[in-house]
């Protein structure tokens, strides 16, 4: 079998993008045999412990042929061998014009078996503009368009895709399934409605349309043997829109050789589709192909050597010896290509990265054979850079990057080693970020992602530059904590990050830890998070729009909102090294992103939908759409609304989110001064999750660039400059009654302690102390060019945000009463009686207590009393009458007047009596109050006995009871029981084949149970050590034989018999 199929090439890091465009590993087989051969019946695993861990399809291989195995932990067996087309743009269809009303019937018009008979029909595309359709319409704000057509074999069909052409929006059914919808329209349109933004055709211009690419699993959902409809509706943009088109491709890919359909268009290009095993590839493991009598055929060790650029296999194919590639061929060839016999083991540096006071001398040792060059602006180095001849004097900050090449040149250059040297300068106990790339990369004019570059606009924020294309470039970090100790090094992509930031000089940075690289950072980066330990990617920010002053206000935002329900980024200071080059102050940030997600709910990051302002980022935002949809069109005077709205927004997140937004007056957000902006929010696609919004860039509240604190910005985000769903979904709901209270309620209780300036200048002033003493290097380095540009200036503006707030707390309660038409604000005195005895939650909020709060007239305020330990609610007192019942520990109070609110308790032994009653042969608790959740604990001569609520059959001794329930613990007093004789407990006495044994044993001592016949002969046992308590059990006596019987219990100290029947 060896000279059959082998391993032929293999890669553990990525290099192959697969039909999902993942980047996955992978593993090549070939088959050097003069004939064909069937795979079913051999193979694939990563462990010879393991052989048929992953068996191949039933594919058959020719002769000196391969095929690459993704091995990317996602079984998938159904492989396409050919794509044909089911339906092409110009296939007849049936089709009825939006001009005129549907027919009554069309309410399943999406639906196989559907009678369109009276329908229109005509060759596709159908519309009208552009040149580009072959049946011409008058102008219409819709088209509902269907064209059946018939599947021989659906286990055929492996893989599905939809491609759609499209002007201005459309939605695609698969036999009434939705597959695939624009962003543009909403989720149920009626006949004449337009979409909310315009879209262009793309196939008469040359473009490529968009697709959705299907799995056999979801060709399985959508698709049938024998008849099938796509059905499609086409929207226009308006009535007087110049055009309307309407080109759509259904293709699938065939399992078999069978060809039964229509061929491709010439501009299609199907993916590659291969067969996907259920596990991945690590260092250290073996590639094994086995057969099914577990021979191994042929198998490979994977060496630490590979990485992503790496790979190692045969050349020739299939019969040559075993290589290292510099560039690997996944599915093709290796015959072509370089074989290097391995990798150079990479140079031992003596002198590690860290903080130095003095210049340093470096020793560079190189493995043998081999020659080892450097740099020090981060360039990778290469054989033209300096050559390592002795020492090297490290007299300033900066990175060495090290590498070791073949002085006979059959093996591989190695890694790149570097370290970072950071000579009499401090990091001011924050963590240090050091980014390390070839210098083209930042600054090479036409390919850097730094600078402005040839097709840049003269005007800020200079649009065009290089650094606000999407360019990312492969770079390398050492990451180090507070204390200058090195956590990890790592590979990652390098991109410029942010808005109109981008234009100052220092610039933030966005760091994609790719799995083509080393993958996930594997490091707690975010003190604030310590359960967040791995990150996909983080964003290094430059203080945004606040970077010239006070470069906090968004870390503060972010850090206020971390005791609300709205997701945001954490936020860590740092300092970036840039090439050896200290390039000052930053914020380490969360990217919001489906990892974000993942990490901070749990929630797996291929089961998030995400959406911004332009529509969906990951997923689909149907159920968005669909939600915005039945919200508007639900009355808000319906009993119900907030219980639907709830069903498809996280209602605590909803409320928190706008809250925070309109107290801090976000310019540049909803609309409110220009297009939607810096929305984002997500949800779990499965059933019954809801919406979740996230909160970034607050870099335009608080008033700059013109904003004050006067303005009312409840009202500007119910009516903004550039309305959209998100407005007036907001602008809707207020009008619920209901809704409205608990917005304003919640509003009030985020005043009287978020913002409150005790709680707000106590956030601010902690994150000010952690940079104060690396401001004055920050300023050092960049005042010239963008400020801050004196301490004093910096401190001046961080505390000028809180001046800030401090005058928007009366205006933000203004407004509350304004937008509302509410009755004015209330004084609210909160208080527990005794001092300490409880505690009062208002609302969404437990102050300490005494406590000053202000809410609102005409909105009903929650008050929930909570006794403290050795207390119980006893009543509330006020000075408004207006709530149900004093004794109730949950009102409601109607805000008439300025309201004075003391939650009164009692001592729980003051109200409640506790006592031991002895019942015939039992012990029991009396409770003079009715009580749940009791827990007991019986003592016997002041040790612990049982914790059941009775005792039975109590020996000699003194009894005590402790009971606990809610906040109280009540013992009794000494009960003494005095006997003049102990029997144990039987019953049922006579028995039939369970006996319960009742009895208490008041000395912790070893215990045996034995049973005796009337012959004295032993015929049960049962023994306990250290006993104590009470015994109350059911033993089986099923085995025994009719008769009678002595149970006898025995201690070291004292034994006790009953006699019993067994019938």
């Amino acid at each position: 079998m060896r000279g059959q199929i082998v391993i032929n090439e293999f890669n553990s890091q990525r290099g192959f993008t697969d039909e999902n465009g993942k980047d996955v590993d992978w593993v090549e087989v070939y088959n050097y045999s003069s004939g064909p051969i069937s795979l079913d019946g051999f193979y694939l695993s990563d462990n010879p412990n393991n052989l048929d861990k992953w068996q191949f399809p039933a594919i058959e291989l020719p002769s000196q042929q391969l095929i690459t195995i993704c091995a990317s932990g996602r079984e998938n067996l159904k492989v396409p061998n050919h794509w044909e087309s089911l339906v092409k743009a110009n296939n007849m269809w049936k089709y009825w014009s939006g001009n005129n009303p549907p027919p009554a019937d069309y309410g399943n018009w999406n639906q196989l078996g559907y009678n369109d008979q009276n329908w229109s029909s005509g060759q596709g595309s159908i519309g009208y503009g552009d040149n580009d359709d072959n049946t011409t319409i008058a102008a219409a704000p819709s088209i509902l368009m269907r064209r059946e057509f018939v599947v021989a074999d659906v286990d055929d069909i492996t893989h599905l895709m939809f491609h759609a052409d499209y002007d201005d929006g459309f939605i695609a059914y698969l036999n009434g399934v939705e597959i695939m919808r624009s962003e543009n329209l909403s989720a149920s349109p009626a006949y004449n409605e337009f979409t909310s933004w315009d879209h262009e055709a793309v196939l008469y211009s040359g473009g490529i349309p968009d697709h959705v690419f299907m799995h056999a699993e979801q060709v399985e959902d959508v698709l049938q043997t024998g008849n099938n409809v796509l059905a499609v509706r086409v929207h226009n943009r308006a009535a007087n829109s110049s055009d309307m088109t309407s080109n759509f491709f259904l293709s699938a890919g065939i399992a078999s050789t069978a060809y039964n359909y229509q061929s491709l268009p010439q501009w299609i290009v199907p993916p590659t589709v291969l067969p996907h095993a259920d596990f991945k590839l690590s260092h250290g493991e073996t590639v094994v192909i086995s057969d099914t009598s577990e021979n191994i055929i042929d198998s490979a060790y994977i060496s630490s050597a590979i990485k992503n650029t790496i790979s190692r296999g045969r050349t020739p194919d299939g019969v040559g010896s075993w290589c290292f590639f510099n560039a690997p061929t996944p599915n093709a060839s290796n015959n072509q290509s370089t074989c290097y016999t391995g990798v150079v083991p990479a140079p031992q540096i003596n002198l590690a990265s860290g903080w130095y006071g003095a210049a340093n001398p470096v020793t560079v040792t190189t493995a043998p054979n081999a020659t080892s060059y450097y740099t020090t602006n981060g360039d990778v180095p290469d054989a033209f850079d300096n050559e390592v001849n002795g020492t090297i004097y490290i007299t300033e900050t900066s990175v060495l990057s090290v590498r070791s090449f073949s002085n006979s040149g059959n093996a591989l250059p190695s890694e790149t080693v570097d370290r970072t040297y950071i000579i009499n300068e401090d990091n001011h106990d924050l963590p240090v970020v050091s980014i390390i790339t070839d210098e083209d990369h930042l600054w090479n004019w036409y390919t850097g992602i730094y600078v402005m570059g040839p097709n840049a606009s003269t005007n800020y924020p200079y649009f065009g530059s290089n650094f606000w294309q999407p360019w990312s470039r492969k770079s390398r970090m050492e990451f180090f904590d507070g204390t200058q100790t090195k956590q990890f090094e790592a590979e990652f992509d390098l991109e410029i990050h942010g808005g109109w930031s981008r234009a100052e000089p220092q610039k933030s940075f966005r760091v994609d830890a790719k799995s083509i690289y080393t993958g996930d950072i594997e490091y707690t980066l975010i003190e604030r998070k310590p359960h967040i330990t791995s990150y996909n990617n983080f964003n290094l920010r430059n203080g945004g729009q606040h970077g010239l002053s006070d470069r906090l206000q968004d870390a503060i935002m972010s850090r206020l909102a971390q005791g609300t329900e709205i997701d945001r980024m954490g936020y860590q200071p740092c300092i970036v090294y840039l090439n050896g080059s200290y390039w000052g102050l930053y914020g380490i940030r969360e990217k919001l992103d489906e990892h974000y997600v993942e990490s901070n709910h749990g929630v797996p990051s291929d089961e998030v939908q995400l959406m911004n302002r332009d529509g969906s980022l990951v997923g689909s935002s149907a159920h968005f759409t669909d939600s915005y949809d039945i919200i508007m069109n639900t009355s808000t005077s319906s009993d119900n609304f907030v219980e639907i709205f709830s069903s498809r927004f996280d209602l605590n997140n909803y409320i928190d989110y706008f809250v925070f937004q309109t107290y801090i007056q976000n310019r540049d957000w909803l609309g409110i001064d220009w297009g939607l902006n810096n929305v984002k929010l997500w949800r779990q696609d499965t059933i019954g999750a809801t919406w979740r919004y996230m909160m970034y860039d607050t870099d335009f509240a608080f008033g700059l660039y013109g904003g004050n604190i006067y303005q009312n910005y409840i009202d500007r985000a119910r009516n903004p400059t550039a309305p959209n769903d998100h407005s007036e979904l907001f602008d809707h709901v207020l009008d619920n009654d209901d809704f409205m209270c608990r917005f304003t309620n919640r509003y009030d209780d985020l005043i009287n302690t978020t913002f409150q300036s005790a709680n707000f200048d106590a956030t601010t002033d902690e994150l000010k102390a952690a940079l104060a003493p690396a401001i004055p290097d920050h300023i050092a380095n960049w005042s010239s060019q963008m400020g801050p540009y004196s301490y004093t200036f910096w401190s001046n503006a961080v505390n000028s945000i809180k001046s800030y707030n401090a005058n928007r707390i009366a205006t933000a309660r203004q407004h509350i009463n304004q937008s509302f038409s509410l009755m004015g604000q209330r004084d609210v005195d909160l208080d527990a009686y005794p001092s300490g005895a409880g505690a009062i939650t208002i609302n969404s909020i437990t102050p300490e207590l005494p406590w000053e709060g202000v809410y609102h007239g005409g909105c009903p305020i929650t008050a929930q009393a909570t006794p403290h330990f050795g207390y119980v609610f006893s009543h509330w007192t006020s000075n408004n009458g207006n709530y149900q019942n004093e004794e109730d520990d949950s009102i409601q109070v109607v805000m008439s007047t300025n309201t004075e609110l003391v939650a009164n308790f009692d001592t729980c032994s003051a109200v409640i009596d506790v006592d031991i009653v002895a019942d015939g042969n039992v012990l029991r608790s009396a409770i003079s109050e009715d009580v749940s959740g009791v827990v007991y604990n019986w003592t016997l001569n002041g040790i612990t006995i049982s914790e059941d609520s009775v005792l039975f059959n109590p020996t000699n001794g003194n009894y005590g009871l402790t009971v606990r329930f809610d906040s109280c613990e009540i013992s009794t007093e000494i009960f003494t029981v005095e006997r003049e004789s102990y029997s144990l407990l039987l019953f049922p006495n006579p028995a039939i084949d369970q006996l319960h044994v009742q009895f208490i044993l008041g000395t912790q001592s070893d215990m045996n149970m034995r049973i005796f016949n009337t012959s004295g002969q032993e015929v049960w046992q049962n023994s306990r050590a250290d006993f104590i308590g009470q015994f109350n059990e059911t033993i089986d006596v099923s085995g025994l034989a009719r008769g009678t019987y002595i149970l006898r219990v025995e201690t070291p100290t004292e034994a006790y018999a009953e006699r019993f029947i067994l019938i």
